[in-house]
């Protein structure tokens, strides 16, 4: 449990830091060119940190469970953007966060997984703490549109999707299912970008911020991968998806911007949640 704990709170920390460094980028650039391009130069990342790595026997089942996962990741970075053109992020981020955080704990309930009472307990303040942190300080009360509710919940629904079908994988494939789900996600943003963009590249100005977001999301996507083959997938998922207090910390250290209280209050809670897991 303690190696999942410490491996999905790798995953949170990565995908907060590539969340922020990608969305300082993507204020001058268009989103959808500085995720494309993330992607591939994460693929390069992936494909060096794969053959470092080793692995004793890749399967095909491994590779294809990887693919698939890319396929619904590359399906959530579009909803997510869909949904942000269509609704406030306050909105948004929470219904995403609580669906791509809760849909693996129900798989792995249902896959027969039984954790102890604190380590349930842990996971529902969590999980509270996720809700919390998700939502940025309040701008107004626009309503959200079917569209944008529509979205969001694909969002969760795919993300979650990401930590299900990898957790099919074998410790054994090391890191090639990440590989092939970085080569489907390249795959899937790139069409994206040039169908709508007509390029990927993004501009000079931020072309270091993207590759370095796209690195630090690698090195998130193995934290994942490794998390749900070592221990349960809630639990992995659950701690996974606090990525948005990283980004708040973050962007209140480097742009001084204000936490709302009730994101501070979700911070301590999330510290509380994980203590409980480590029991």
């Amino acid at each position: 449990m303690l190696l999942t704990l410490l491996l999905s709170g790798g995953t949170a920390l990565g995908y907060g830091i590539s969340d922020f460094v990608g969305g300082r980028a993507s204020r001058s650039e268009r989103p959808v060119r500085v995720a494309a391009f993330s992607h591939i130069a994460g693929l390069a990342g992936m494909l060096v940190a794969a053959l470092l790595w080793g692995a004793t026997h890749v399967s095909a089942s491994d590779l294809a469970w990887g693919a698939v996962a890319g396929i619904s990741g590359g399906g959530g970075i579009f909803s997510l953007y869909a949904a942000l053109r269509a609704g406030r992020m306050g909105v948004v981020a929470p219904i995403t966060a609580a669906i791509g955080a809760s849909l693996p704990v129900l798989y792995g309930t249902l896959a027969g997984e039984r954790l102890p009472l604190i380590s349930i307990a842990g996971l529902a303040v969590v999980f509270a703490a996720i809700l919390l942190v998700s939502i940025p300080r309040a701008d107004g009360h626009e309503p959200l549109s079917r569209s944008a509710l529509g979205f969001s919940v694909m969002a969760g629904v795919f993300f979650s999707g990401s930590f299900i079908l990898l957790s099919n994988t074998t410790p054994a494939s090391g890191l090639w299912p990440a590989v092939a789900l970085r080569i489907v996600s390249v795959a899937v943003l790139a069409t994206g970008a040039l169908l709508t963009t007509h390029g990927v590249l993004p501009g000079r100005h931020v072309l270091g911020a993207t590759i370095a977001a796209g690195l630090v999301e690698t090195a998130a996507t193995v934290f994942m991968l490794l998390a749900v083959q070592s221990g349960p997938i809630a639990v992995a998922a659950v701690v996974g998806s606090l990525y948005p207090a990283v980004t708040a910390l973050l962007a209140r250290a480097a742009l001084d911007e204000r936490l709302a209280r009730h994101q501070i209050a979700g911070l301590g809670i999330a510290l509380a949640g994980v203590v409980l897991l480590s029991f």
